[in-house]
């Protein structure tokens, strides 16, 4: 049976005249049939034999007291069964389009209707499942709403992700899952195969898929398939001595596939799962508002940090305050630590690693400073954050002398006795930021502690990223409608492989039907068309040696000089343009200019082309300012270059070669084929040359500079 049969089903069985039908049935059923196999087929127009082959599908359970010999008795529930499969029978359905869960089906559409009369809230289901109109929140109640749960539902899945990966480290390219009861009585001590976690009743499943995507369910009982391609094993059988989150050690199961090699996980391991775990526990209700049934708006952040206007971001804070509540709590029963703070940069245009820092997000529990004044206390290189941040190390002052304590929260007048700062990774190993947990305990952080805090670090990690993408790729939107074909905005003063295929392919376009025209023995005018190819030298050491940023940066900059000496020298040709192909190849086409004169302009275009060059090598955008504190002098900067050249007889011949409807293409690929064997000959020669095509040797020579003998 297909998803799409059981849609159809669905939707078939939401009709009103056909519900009623099968109610009619029911009642009839329940009122005359007796439970043996004839009265059941006969009651309902169905052959015995029929019901058999049922109950091999699966869809019917009859009950069989003598044993598998002894006659079949069919129970109120089976005879409800018969009546809906009677009437998908009637539509047209097919055995094996009836799902082995048809009755579950049943009621999950039926029961709403049925509870509408007693129940008030059964009005509100019943307006879902019947999409009948009825009374909503207004819009901004709605998002106001979203933003209470956009965190709830970021933590649960990157909770579980996180756990799983924990788990299945060593394993991989794997499945595996886990199941968190959430009835309060219920326990996995009875757990032993994978079939009997249906009695775990409404639980949270994390779920790790082979391809690495990762899933967050809630369902009413966890069931599979096919249980027979899983084995289940209980995390509480891992536990360390040392583990306090004995909640989630005591219930979690975890699903693995059932070829897995035995799953051996470190107390480490298993402490920072239940840790990790044991607030989905806690929060049940807030579980099931994000993850239950019913209408579920949708938020999607991606807060901009560095606008004029200072934004709170929900997840953000409110991981602050999970850090903190995960800290649990003392003996006497107080929070162990304090505060939370996460600390990035203060503009987007400067790197974290010049200290340059504001709050961006606190835990809500604890009295915090505002953005503005914190901003003064950045400029401290003795604070411990600004250490860590510079050092990439975490740093860690189990006992905080009272004078250092009151200096760097003097207008919190909080008693700050331990704290912790953590860099946040960013791409290269630059750090995006630190994350600054303290407490007003001394010894406030075991090396479990740590050991969590970095996972968590994980998470801010991810998000601070993803903020950051998605920032980019909304930028400049309506620029990506006026000319779709640039990406890279850096290169968009230049023609591309598009505009060199158009340009060219319409200029032998005009050849072929000239030729067409004209006779064969008819002459065609001395028309030349001559190309010039040319490549950095040692592009890929450069590129090895400074990175690709700098190497992309280098690449415009040629690109500019070598367009502003067009401007320069080459006037007489006003069509003249230069094409980027790709990465530091260049095309310029010159019309009407003989292979010489291609020769000349060339070599003055090596020449003008040599180093050197200042550029910014962290530039990402065009319209960003040139820093001088990142501005890099590369001297040692020079070009090759390969010229070919076409008489448009020549051209006109080579086109009648080939199928006129292909004719174009094939002759641009001839063209830009030459160019590269071009370049490749001026690496042979060294680079920094001149290579062109020679019409007497037939073969491409070295123009300039010439050897020395």
């Amino acid at each position: 049976m297909d998803v799409r049969s059981k849609q159809l089903i669905q939707e078939h069985l939401q009709k009103e005249d056909v519900q009623e039908r099968i109610l009619q049935n029911i009642h009839r059923g329940r009122d005359e049939a007796t439970v043996t196999i004839s009265r059941a087929a006969e009651l309902f127009g169905i052959t015995e034999n029929k019901l058999r082959d049922w109950e091999e599908y699966g869809i019917l359970h009859p009950l069989r007291p003598g044993g598998p010999k002894g006659r079949r008795l069919y129970t109120p529930t089976e005879l409800d069964k018969l009546a809906i499969i009677r009437e998908l029978i009637n539509a047209g359905y097919a055995a094996n389009d009836i799902p082995t869960d048809i009755y579950k089906l049943w009621h999950a559409i039926r029961t709403p209707r049925d509870a509408v009369q007693t129940n008030e809230h059964a009005e509100q289901i019943l307006n879902h499942y019947l999409h009948t109109p009825t009374t909503e929140p207004s819009i901004n109640q709605r998002i106001a709403q979203a933003r209470t749960t956009v965190f709830w539902n970021y933590f649960v899945s990157h909770v579980l992700h996180m756990a799983l990966k924990l788990i299945c480290e060593d394993f991989l390219n794997t499945t595996a899952g886990l199941i968190l009861p959430l009835s309060p009585t219920t326990t996995s001590d009875r757990i032993q195969r994978v079939e009997d976690v249906e009695t775990l009743g409404e639980s949270l499943v994390g779920w790790l898929s082979q391809h690495g995507t990762s899933h967050a369910l809630l369902t009413t009982r966890p069931w599979f398939q096919y249980s027979s391609d899983f084995r289940v094993e209980a995390l509480q059988a891992m536990r360390s001595a040392s583990t306090r989150a004995n909640q989630a050690a005591n219930k979690t199961m975890i699903i693995l596939q059932r070829e897995m090699s035995p799953l051996t996980l470190s107390s480490e391991v298993v402490e920072t799962v239940c840790n990790l775990l044991n607030p989905l526990y806690e929060e049940v209700t807030l579980t099931r508002a994000c993850l239950g049934t019913g209408m579920r708006d949708t938020s999607d952040s991606a807060t901009d940090f560095y606008t004029s206007m200072n934004h709170d971001d929900a997840i953000l804070n409110g991981l602050a305050d999970m850090i903190v509540h995960l800290g649990g709590h003392n003996a006497s029963g107080e929070a162990r630590w304090r505060f939370c703070w996460i600390l990035l940069p203060r503009t987007a245009s400067q790197p974290a690693t010049m200290s340059n820092l504001t709050l961006r997000a606190h835990n809500q529990a604890a009295s915090s400073p505002t953005k503005s004044a914190f901003t003064a206390l950045d400029k401290h290189a003795n604070y411990l954050y600004i250490r860590a941040l510079q050092s990439r190390h975490i740093l860690y002052e189990p006992n905080i002398p009272t004078t250092d304590a009151q200096s760097m929260v003097r207008d919190l007048d909080i008693p700050l006795r331990s704290a912790l700062a953590m860099p946040l990774s960013g791409e290269d190993g630059v750090p995006l930021g630190v994350l600054y947990v303290a407490s007003h305990f001394q010894d406030a952080f075991t090396q479990h502690d740590q050991r969590l805090l970095r996972i968590l670090a994980r998470m801010i990690e991810e998000l601070l990223k993803t903020y950051t993408i998605r920032k980019q790729s909304t930028r400049h939107l309506t620029e990506i409608l006026k000319n779709p074909e640039v990406v890279d905005a850096l290169f968009e003063n230049f023609g591309s492989e598009n505009d060199f295929n158009r340009d060219v392919e319409a200029i032998l376009q005009q050849i072929q039907t000239l030729a067409t025209r004209q006779s064969p023995d008819e002459p065609q005018g001395d028309k030349v068309l001559s190309f010039i190819a040319l490549d950095i030298d040692k592009y890929n050491s450069l590129a090895h040696k400074y990175g690709d940023r700098l190497a992309r940066n280098l690449t415009r900059e040629v690109g500019l000089r070598v367009q502003e000496q067009i401007r320069t020298f080459f006037r007489e040709y006003p069509d003249c343009q230069l094409y980027h192909i790709y990465a530091d190849r260049f095309f310029i086409l010159l019309k009407n200019t003989s292979l010489e004169q291609a020769r000349e302009h060339a070599e003055r275009l090596r020449m003008g082309a040599m180093g050197p060059y200042k550029l910014d090598a962290l530039r990402v955008y065009a319209e960003q300012q040139i820093r001088t504190e990142s501005v890099v002098e590369m001297t040692d900067v020079s070009i090759r270059l390969g010229i070919t050249a076409y008489e448009y007889p020549k051209l006109a011949e080579i086109l009648r070669e080939h199928i006129p409807e292909y004719a174009l293409p094939e002759v641009r690929s001839i063209i830009t084929s030459a160019l590269d064997v071009a370049l490749v000959k001026g690496q042979i020669e060294g680079g920094n040359v001149v290579v062109t095509w020679d019409y007497d040797q037939r073969n491409f020579i070295r123009w300039s500079p010439l050897k020395h003998k």
